[in-house]
């Protein structure tokens, strides 16, 4: 700030003073602009969180998840049932079906041929 007089030096100071302030306007501006967004986003998020709830029974989402999860293990249980029922059967009538043959084998057997 040499050369210049005490009157010039004061506009230039002020001049920058004016800048920063009117940086911080344009900053508090922007921070008031997110601050609005983020308000009506959280909003809008809280409304569709709400509605999204209570479209479910008693407004329990975790309580339909659950019974979901119940269900699904019931549908399991009662499938593997079947299968081994299924199992259980072609097992046992596969070796009822080789006890008949094996049976009637040995009469013809004892028998003799006609």
């Amino acid at each position: 700030m040499e050369g210049h007089t005490k009157s010039e030096q004061i506009v230039e100071r002020r001049q920058n003073q004016q800048i920063l302030f009117d940086l911080i306007q344009q900053q508090n501006a922007k921070i008031d602009k997110l601050t609005e967004f983020v308000r009506s986003s959280t909003s809008n998020q809280a409304q569709r969180l709400e509605s999204l709830a209570s479209g479910f029974p008693s407004g329990d989402p975790a309580g339909h998840r659950r019974y979901h999860e119940a269900e699904i293990k019931r549908i399991e249980r009662r499938a593997e049932f079947w299968s081994k029922l299924l199992l259980g059967l072609s097992k046992w009538g596969l070796a009822g079906f080789l006890g008949w043959v094996a049976v009637t084998l040995w009469h013809e057997f004892i028998n003799g041929p006609k």
